[in-house]
């Protein structure tokens, strides 16, 4: 009896042993994508160059767009956060998402949580300016002007000149962008690019509840490129040979 309680003890420890070195479960997040760049399940998902998780299934969502799930090893789970934006990217020709935090102190997304995502560089910028943050060129232009102010408290409002100069810029903009586009084709298939990349990306925030962030980048957009109209024609017409009396 007492050779076979020590086996049974063996036994029990033995388990107890396998089952603390068993790995820990992945985390598992989703994010969504205007064009999906042919991403399926196994591909990488990357953060700052090294390979954290893998894509586990890509579905068709409204508006044209899919939802990518993926899942992060429990190891790299902590550098997914809340603010993490999931970009499109490709490496040799292969499709992967990589994680980009623009807030360190952003608290880690539990597992589940839904995460922005850009199908581009530009979709990127464009989140970050729906956030009010690095990509909203009126906003660092303002933190630019704005006195350098040692003392804590709320931020002042702007003062008149610096109103003044904001809308001078604004309009400057404006005229620069709608020169550019009338005198390029290609420059105005760039901008109606840049349009349709930001209805993706206000359509992901509408639908995610942030009208908000979404309404700032419409707002943006709107003011950007409230002087491009249709494209210049190329259209040459011959002229025709003077006919003599």
């Amino acid at each position: 009896m007492l050779q076979l309680n020590g086996a049974l003890t063996t036994v029990i420890v033995a388990g107890f042993l396998l089952a603390g070195c068993a790995p820990a479960a992945p985390s598992h997040f989703s994010t969504q994508l205007d064009i999906s760049g042919g991403i399926g399940p196994g591909d990488p998902v990357t953060h700052v160059g090294a390979t954290i998780g893998r894509v586990t299934g890509v579905a068709p969502i409204s508006g044209g767009d899919s939802e990518i799930g993926f899942e992060v090893d429990h190891s790299h789970a902590g550098e997914i956060r809340e603010d993490t934006i999931m970009v499109l990217s490709s490496n040799n020709g292969e499709p992967s998402l990589d994680a980009f935090n623009s807030e360190v102190m952003s608290p880690a997304a539990p597992s589940g949580f839904p995460l922005d995502g850009a199908s581009s560089q530009t979709e990127l910028q464009l989140f970050l300016s729906a956030r009010g943050g690095p990509g909203n060129y009126g906003q660092m232009f303002a933190d630019f002007i704005k006195p350098l102010n040692p003392a804590s408290g709320p931020p002042a409002a702007p003062s008149p000149a610096e109103v003044q100069m904001q809308n001078l810029l604004t309009q400057f903009s404006q005229r620069t962008v709608a020169a550019a586009a009338a005198s390029s084709p290609a420059t105005h298939a760039q901008l109606d690019q840049m349009r349709r990349d930001a209805e993706g990306v206000m359509r992901q925030l509408r639908r995610n509840g942030k009208t908000a962030e979404a309404d700032r980048l419409q707002q943006q957009v709107d003011v950007t490129l409230s002087g491009v109209g249709a494209p210049p024609s190329t259209l040459t017409i011959p002229r025709k040979n003077p006919v003599g009396p």
